[in-house]
């Protein structure tokens, strides 16, 4: 399968990577101009006196040339904002089509991590640096069509520097550009994880609290840290190395210029305007060399990035169907061997779900009623289950999503406010919202002081259990399902608030179809239909 993430990010931007190339083009033209202006204007007042008009001319020259770089800042700074929000925005986009397992496995404080490193490197390489080699192969060959009308043994000389540096640099390498790649790559990794790994631990407050005084948490965090300043240690001492013994040859070949150049003017073979020139420009050659030639280390994170959109995101789409269904009547199945891996949790099993069924789904933890239900939203991959008669991969996966809500025991919660929880970001008609006011479990958030403005904190912890299912109740009603999962959705709260909220949700969905998993019978109680899984089979009862 082949994956073309850095040629969609062409296409995204080439009108700002155009701009970028125009603007690099003036600044890099008006800097090899300047001097040659300077050195007609010092040229002619050697033969003829001061010359006020020339001076002025390379004043304003100079001007422009700055004035320029001033609109290249702007723009530079208005592109990085507009690259980075959207770029973030679509690797998450990618990242919401990976497989359920493969988001768990990489972890979520990982992906963040590898997200932000991923969207800086690709600007800073991609759209900096790429652009800024085109800028710079141009200014070379200009630098040097310059030097030729000056002298043409000086001109061989520039030229000599870059096949000396280009294949100096391949020389060094030997070969091992492939490890700064990796190098790279696996230092992006484990720096993603461990930082993961220090969010996690810190965010565990009450353990922190607990354990202040004693050194173990404290090692979990020297643990982590270790491990990156280590990979930091022997990508960064590899690339510096390479970099310093180019830098001394890159050195010893612009020095070698100078003393040309000098030769010139002692021999009499280039005036005093010439020597200023070239040495102006010389400063300027070297750095575009350099550009070109060094970007082929640069490239080796611009290599680890695209390779994590493209090994760990694209790679693990997961599959979707093109079939929309109407409103969900009936969910059936059979089916056999469902687990991970080599552990089969259910063998065998068949049901049967109407409209208006209320299913209490029973058995021993670990069982696997989770991965039963998540099986019905197609989060995890299931054959043999059929909506409306459809086979379940057939259905369109947004589509699916939008009809069954799956609501589990850690429901998760934003850092924004109660409304924004509520909605999730979504725009509401505001003929719902009124009705959604006006529910009785909404009443306590309104009678607050900061009401439905009020911040949630980190993971819930300014609300109660409580507070925190009254937010998945008004996410369920704002979406309007045909299925509701409850996934032992009210242990973290006491029975009269769970009785409460479960009473409501089957008073406002009595015809759509609920699952209820829990082990007490005060909520199980309101279900007309059973289903056990036993001795690794599922049977309805």
């Amino acid at each position: 399968m082949k994956f073309f993430y850095d040629k969609e990010l062409f296409h995204r931007y080439y009108k700002e990577i155009l701009k970028n190339i125009c603007l690099l083009l003036m600044i890099s033209s008006l800097s090899v101009i300047a001097p040659l202006i300077l050195r007609n204007a010092i040229d002619i007042t050697l033969k003829d006196g001061f010359h006020t008009g020339k001076i002025l001319i390379y004043l304003i020259v100079l001007t422009i040339l700055y004035a320029i770089k001033f609109l290249y800042n702007r723009f530079r700074f208005w592109f990085t904002e507009k690259f980075k929000n959207e770029e973030t925005r679509n690797l998450y986009q990618k990242i919401f089509h990976v497989s359920y397992n493969k988001i768990n496995e990489m972890e979520p404080s990982y992906i963040a991590e590898r997200v932000n490193h991923t969207v800086s490197t690709i600007f800073n390489l991609y759209c900096t640096s790429l652009t800024g080699i085109f800028v710079s192969a141009i200014t070379v060959i200009v630098v040097l069509c310059m030097v030729t009308k000056i002298n043409m043994e000086l001109a061989i000389l520039y030229f000599l520097q870059i096949p000396l540096q280009y294949f100096g640099f391949q020389k060094l390498l030997n070969g091992e550009k492939s490890r700064l790649s990796q190098y790279s790559y696996e230092l992006q990794n484990i720096s993603a994880k461990n930082n993961k790994n220090m969010k996690a631990v810190i965010s565990d407050v009450n353990s922190i609290k607990q354990n202040c005084d004693k050194e173990g948490i404290l090692s979990f965090i020297s643990k982590s840290i270790g491990n990156i300043t280590k990979m930091e240690r022997k990508a960064n001492s590899y690339a510096m190395d390479i970099c310093t013994i180019l830098e001394y040859i890159s050195l010893l070949l612009k020095n070698s210029c100078f003393l040309y150049i000098t030769y010139l003017f002692i021999t009499g073979k280039a005036f005093i305007g010439d020597m200023i020139y070239l040495n102006l420009i010389n400063d300027i050659y070297y750095t575009s060399i350099g550009e070109v030639i060094n970007i082929q280390i640069n490239l080796r994170d611009l290599h680890g990035a695209v390779r994590f959109v493209s090994e760990e995101i694209e790679a693990n789409y997961e599959e979707d169907g093109n079939i929309v269904p109407g409103k969900i009547e009936n969910i059936s199945g059979e089916i056999k061997n469902i687990g991970y891996g080599d552990t089969k949790l259910i063998t065998e099993g068949h049901f049967s779900f109407q409209k208006g069924d209320r299913i209490a789904l029973t058995g021993d933890s670990g069982s696997g009623k989770s991965t039963f239900v998540k099986m019905l939203t197609k989060f995890l991959h299931c054959e043999g289950i059929k909506i409306n008669g459809f086979d379940l991969k057939m259905i369109e996966n947004r589509a699916l999503r939008n009809k069954i809500f799956y609501l589990a025991q850690n429901s998760y919660l934003l850092p924004f406010s109660i409304k924004e929880n509520i909605t999730l970001g979504n725009t509401v008609p505001e003929k719902k919202w009124k009705q959604l006011l006006k529910m009785e479990f909404m009443q306590k958030f309104l009678k607050s002081e900061q009401g439905l403005d009020m911040t949630v904190y980190e993971n819930g912890a300014n609300l109660s259990g409580g507070d925190k299912q009254k937010i998945m109740l008004g996410r369920i009603f704002l979406q309007d399902p045909d299925v509701i999962i409850l996934d032992e959705s009210f242990n973290a709260i006491d029975e009269k608030s769970g009785e409460d909220i479960i009473t409501e949700i089957l008073a406002m969905y009595a015809d759509r179809i609920i699952i209820i998993i829990s082990h007490s019978e005060r909520y199980l109680k309101h279900c007309n239909k059973r289903v056990i899984i036993k001795n690794k089979k599922l049977m309805v009862q």
